[in-house]
């Protein structure tokens, strides 16, 4: 008879004796193996009776793959455990669930994309005949495991687990990155362009009319992917980084100084109201310049002369040049809105792009 023995430590769920769970831990090797072998299933089909899953969405397996295999190594694989409702309610015994294959359902409640992110990295490291693989197979991710839940109470559990998580905003997903490389030269930016200290948001994903900051990380991080979009490793990333500096180091010499002072919380929306420098996008479409200027080669002891022009830019929100432009829009109140769209970024591209006077890739004969 095959089974499955974890050990595992009982965890007091309800104020009865009955509602108790299992906190455990799984190799990622077990993981594809019973995923493989169909002893882990999970009930992610809508049409069949016991559905309690959401459909299974490839994009994100790849992505929790590749993020596994580039972090496994350096042991910075974290994940939250997975949730698995065992019917009927497993053995346990001594310090270990015992789990026979012929009389349980082990039922996956919560982490089938972690589960098959896992299966897909060691199917990817198996392809590479990489030495790790045997390495990457015996990592382990926690398991909370449920006994003998009905179905009612299981798709509960989804739906807890699932609605109560709040992500963390962007900017401070950014702000606790020590990964990303393009997250590297934003944050460097902040240390190496006077202008960006104490100006950049580093918490909160927008910039309310209380928040007297000038942009937030998660815009800073925006604009440098536009900067260097090939950018994946930290390798010469120092050197990246000082043209960066030095990219918007000029640009704040050209353009208006008051937009890069230091204001009040009334001070900074009034000047959001008045001026398109300050936006999202055009921080966004300026990261794009940079990204022009850079594969033109252009020396960063001449970027200022490239940028001269730019104080020529009328920047009034109400400027009907933008209208013409297709960057702003008359809202209800008759006022100039700006979106912060692809379409926006573009727009304003393209008019910075005309302005220090980069020739438009169809205009070239």
């Amino acid at each position: 008879m095959f089974e499955l023995v974890i050990k595992s430590v009982p965890i007091q769920r309800g104020l009865l004796g009955e509602h108790i769970s299992y906190a455990a831990s799984i190799t990622f090797g077990d993981i594809a193996r019973l995923l493989n072998d169909g002893h882990l299933y999970i009930p992610n089909i809508p049409e069949l009776p016991d559905f309690a899953q959401r459909k299974l969405n490839q994009i994100r397996v790849k992505a929790i793959a590749r993020y596994i295999l580039e972090t496994y190594q350096s042991g910075t694989t974290f994940f939250p455990p997975v949730c698995v409702n065992v019917q009927p309610a497993p053995t346990y015994k001594d310090g270990s669930l015992y789990l026979p294959y012929h009389s349980v359902s082990l039922r996956l409640t919560d982490g089938q994309h972690r589960c098959f992110g896992i299966r897909q990295a060691l199917q990817d490291i198996q392809m590479q005949q990489s030495e790790y693989e045997m390495t990457l197979s015996k990592l382990e991710i926690g398991v909370l495991i449920y006994g003998g839940l009905p179905v009612d109470e299981e798709r509960q559990a989804f739906r807890d687990q699932n609605l109560l998580v709040q992500r963390p905003s962007v900017s401070l997903s950014h702000a606790f990155d020590t990964r990303s490389p393009t997250v590297f030269v934003a944050k460097d930016l902040i240390k190496r362009v006077p202008h960006f200290r104490d100006n950049v948001e580093m918490v909160d994903t927008g910039l309310g009319k209380h928040n007297p900051k000038l942009l937030t990380l998660a815009t800073l991080v925006t604009a440098t992917k536009h900067m260097f979009p090939h950018l994946q490793s930290k390798e010469n990333v120092e050197l990246l980084a000082e043209w960066a500096a030095i990219f918007w180091t000029a640009t704040a010499s050209i353009l208006p100084r008051e937009l890069w002072a230091i204001k009040s919380k009334e001070e900074r929306a009034a000047q959001r109201i008045v001026s398109l420098a300050v936006s999202a996008p055009m921080f966004q479409a300026l990261g794009m310049l940079a990204h022009d200027l850079y594969q033109e080669s252009v020396p960063a002891e001449n970027l200022v002369h490239w940028l001269n022009r730019l104080q020529e830019i009328d920047w009034r929100r109400d400027n009907q040049f933008w209208r013409e432009q297709g960057v702003t829009q008359i809202g209800a109140q008759g006022e100039a809105i700006i979106s912060n769209t692809k379409t926006t970024v573009s727009a304003c591209h393209r008019v910075l792009r005309e302005f220090v006077g980069i020739v438009p890739l169809g205009l070239v004969v």
